[in-house]
């Protein structure tokens, strides 16, 4: 497996998750590249099978696109009082609904 470039591929791959936000159950998009590893998490507002089935999917489309990248998502279903920064440490912001 190729080593993932994270100038370029980065700003692709962001780009890509910016589809989420057509889904208004999603909160919150955070990714950060771990060595050679998308990680991804999506915030849902509730447990909504919709948002996590769109999450999942895009993943897949996105897996095919760049296949020398390893994706990793995870979907957080959101407390009430809890936002998507709370489970997530160094990764930067793709997009956050304003409260």
């Amino acid at each position: 497996m190729a080593t993932v470039d994270a100038s370029p591929i980065v700003y692709e791959l962001t780009t890509e998750l910016r589809a989420l936000q057509q889904a208004p159950q999603v909160e919150a998009v955070f990714s950060e590249l771990v060595e050679d590893t998308f990680v991804v998490w999506v915030g849902i507002r509730e447990d909504n099978a919709i948002a996590r089935k769109m999450a999942y999917y895009l993943e897949d489309l996105m897996s095919v696109k760049f296949p020398d990248v390893i994706f990793d998502f995870h979907v957080i279903a959101l407390p009430e009082d809890k936002n998507t920064r709370d489970y997530v440490t160094n990764a930067q912001v793709v997009f956050q609904r304003s409260a």
